[in-house]
């Protein structure tokens, strides 16, 4: 593995890493109120993005992150939603 490749894949499961701790508070408190909607939505339009981009660098890093964090951002926006209406 190369060093570029190996950076890549340390700063690929740090990065996705960094939305267990809101997705767990989210899912043990429900409490959702603090969490920015348009965050969400700019976390996912700028991860679609990197996801492109990855795809058409081949960069399989940033494609397993950029997904990871699309998908994590959808649960916390469904914890969101639901929680707000209750």
């Amino acid at each position: 593995m190369l060093t570029e490749e190996l950076f890549g894949w340390i700063a690929s499961i740090l990065t996705t890493l960094i939305f267990i701790p809101q997705i767990y508070k989210a899912f043990k408190t429900r409490l959702t109120n603090d969490i920015s909607m348009l965050m969400m939505v700019l976390a996912i339009l700028g991860n679609i993005a990197w996801l492109i981009h990855a795809s058409l660098t081949d960069n399989m890093p940033l494609i397993v992150c950029a997904s990871l964090i699309i998908i994590m951002s959808f649960v916390l926006i469904t914890f969101k939603v639901k929680n707000e209406r209750t």
